[in-house]
């Protein structure tokens, strides 16, 4: 089958506009004719149709898709087969791939580039996840969506745990530009194998140009397992130009342990890096550090006021008398500002004695409450945190709650006396008892403990 527009796969998918051509395949922007919306679909080009090898390679890379389900990996509709030919049916992206950003822009500044290779990380750690290896990475399969998204697409060539790989032993795929030195060797590709082909496109963008290059891809497949990887430009931040240079480590071993790891790195750098670039975004999770940094950066790119124009004076003519200008009147001295009429200190303390102590209770009480209010409305500040501020606020009121009423509880001693529950001190020796005794006339009551009182059993 030839693909061309206008021709229905499916009965549903009508090819409208060939996008790219790949080594397998083209892929098409079509219309889906069932759901009414835009897709693209990928088409067994038709010098490979009938071919069963090529056409079971379309089968591992649907099966390997429909196993990866994450915001930065291409999503599976669909797929089929039609006389002789495969499809696979895919959501449309619309934006560019990060190879033709790299050919308008061979240098990329470190905090655009950083988000591109954490998202394509995450991608990356979700398909190892599954068990599938991508085996191609390169700029061509990053697309950049118009809403700043990364997607990474074509699994064509990736491989999955449990199944039989469609290579022989020995064989090479991939890109030679981007090839890892284990798979230049024959060996099998592991996670580590797509971390490196990263590392790739992250010295590509950093330094404008690839670190391994020849005359053949045999050369270049070479030189990935002999050459050691030349240096970053030093204007390159060293943190991010060692981490790259573990990413091209020759030992698998040597490299980040995982492309999750590796994301929350280049996100950690992405953090550091001079506010030069794009400011982060702060948001409600953002540190103390990250405010301060965003402040002070505002600050320094504040330009200063620009001097006023001085107006020159005229010149006076060499011929006119010059009449000596008179002196300057002396500056008077500013009056200060009348002081507020202060209140007399015998009105205050007579005002003051006037007050019963209920009274100047009620209004230390008003005083107290009006300022804890005060602060318990104040904002937060940003250092603190809204999670602190939920905890907190209803801590201090609770606080002041339990303060004010011991102090209650302490004025009313004062002002009506101690509680009746406890005793007097001078009655601190005195018990009243009930005495239980068959004998009438025995009296009940308060006994004494003085020397001159005599109990029954005394008698």
């Amino acid at each position: 089958m030839k693909p061309g527009e206008g021709v229905a796969l499916g009965g549903r998918y009508r090819l409208v506009e060939r996008i790219a051509v790949g080594g397998m395949g083209e892929v098409w922007r079509a219309h889906d004719e069932a759901l009414a919306r835009d897709v693209a679909v990928k088409v067994l080009r038709e010098e490979y149709a009938g071919d069963e090898g090529f056409l079971e390679r379309f089968r591992t890379e649907a099966r390997n898709c429909a196993q990866l389900s994450h915001p930065n990996i291409a999503q599976l509709f669909d797929y089929g087969e039609q006389d002789g030919s495969a499809f696979l049916v895919m959501e449309l992206i619309l934006g560019e791939p990060l190879s033709d950003l790299l050919d308008r822009e061979p240098v990329l500044p470190t905090r655009r580039l950083l988000p591109i290779l954490a998202e394509t990380a995450r991608a990356l750690h979700a398909a190892h996840v599954a068990g599938v290896v991508h085996r191609d990475v390169k700029p061509g399969n990053i697309i950049l969506s118009r809403a700043g998204r990364v997607k990474i697409t074509d699994f064509g060539i990736s491989t999955a745990t449990g199944r039989i790989p469609m290579t022989d032993s020995g064989m090479v795929m991939g890109t030679a530009q981007y090839l890892s030195p284990e798979q230049a060797i024959g060996k099998a590709a592991t996670p580590a194998s797509d971390i490196y082909s990263l590392g790739i496109v992250a010295y590509e963008a950093l330094a404008g140009k690839r670190p391994f290059t020849g005359p053949t891809a045999v050369d270049i497949a070479v030189a990935h397992v002999n050459t050691p990887v030349p240096p970053l430009p030093s204007d390159v931040d060293p943190e991010l130009a060692a981490l790259v240079m573990r990413m091209l480590s020759k030992d698998p071993e040597e490299r980040p342990r995982s492309a999750a790891s590796l994301a929350r790195v280049l996100d950690d750098i992405a953090v550091r890096t001079p506010s030069t670039g794009i400011p982060p975004v702060l948001g409600r999770h953002a540190r103390p550090v990250d405010v301060v940094d965003a402040v002070s950066g505002a600050t320094a790119t504040v330009p200063p006021p620009a001097p006023a124009p001085q107006t020159p004076a005229p010149q006076t003519p060499a011929s006119a008398p010059q009449t000596p200008a008179p002196p300057a009147a002396p500056a008077e001295a500013a009056a200060p500002a009348p002081a507020p009429e202060a209140t007399p200190p015998g009105r205050a303390a007579a005002r003051e004695a006037a007050l019963s102590p209920v009274a100047r209770w009620a209004r230390g009480a008003r005083r107290g409450l009006a300022t804890a209010a005060r602060r318990v409305a104040s904002p937060v500040p940003a250092s603190v945190g809204r999670r602190w501020a939920v905890v907190s606020r209803p801590l201090v009121v609770l606080v002041l709650m339990v303060l004010f009423a011991l102090l209650g509880a302490w004025f009313a001693d004062s002002v009506w006396g101690r509680s009746r529950s406890a005793p007097p001190p001078d009655d601190a020796g005195r018990q009243i008892l009930v005495l239980a005794s068959p004998v009438r006339d025995l009296p009940r009551g308060i006994i004494d403990h003085s020397p001159d009182t005599t109990t029954t059993r005394d008698q």
